[in-house]
């Protein structure tokens, strides 16, 4: 519960905060309680998940060159970035026959590495899609509307993504926890 606190926290008070402020103070908020999150996150597992690391990172990078250009445009392409990054991690990966999305899920699940290529596959996808919608909707919407959509969008489409996989796995991987009963 607390590492999806720490994933999710930052989103909701960026949310919370756009709605009754502006996107500066939105943009503050976020990059405040996202660089705390990283710090729990630490203090809890001694590291930083790759994914937690890469999106933290970008969007403090983001979030601070928002805030000190008066920008806004930075912070709304903070997700492409971190959506090209994991879509370039992933295929990177395939292309050399080393599934990255193992890495993440592996400790889950127990799969042998052609299916693990065809999950890498299926998320480089994905993000690469996310990628070109957060584009999409942040040029040609307003500002609000693009807030709306990272929570009331992207969100749900990441978990329609996911609950999408659960076939696949369960029909190609195994469970750690099944294994070991």
């Amino acid at each position: 519960m607390i590492k999806l606190l720490l994933e999710f926290g930052p989103l909701v008070v960026f949310f919370a905060t756009y709605k009754y402020s502006n996107i500066y103070m939105a943009t503050l908020w976020m990059v405040s309680v996202t660089s705390i999150s990283l710090v729990i996150s630490y203090m809890i597992d001694k590291k930083i998940s790759m994914p937690l690391l890469i999106s933290g990172s970008v969007l403090l990078m983001s979030g601070c060159i928002t805030l000190l250009s008066g920008n806004p445009m930075y912070i709304k392409m903070k997700p492409t970035i971190v959506y090209m990054v994991f879509c370039g991690i992933l295929s990177f990966g395939v292309l050399n026959n080393k599934p990255f999305i193992k890495n993440l899920l592996g400790n889950i699940f127990v799969m042998e590495d052609k299916y693990w290529l065809v999950l890498s596959k299926r998320f480089a996808m994905y993000f690469f899609m996310m990628a070109v919608i957060n584009e999409v909707v942040w040029r040609n919407y307003s500002e609000s509307f693009w807030v709306n959509f990272k929570v009331f969008g992207a969100v749900p489409i990441t978990f329609v993504f996911i609950l999408m996989q659960l076939p696949f796995l369960q029909k190609y991987g195994a469970s750690k926890s099944n294994i070991k009963q």
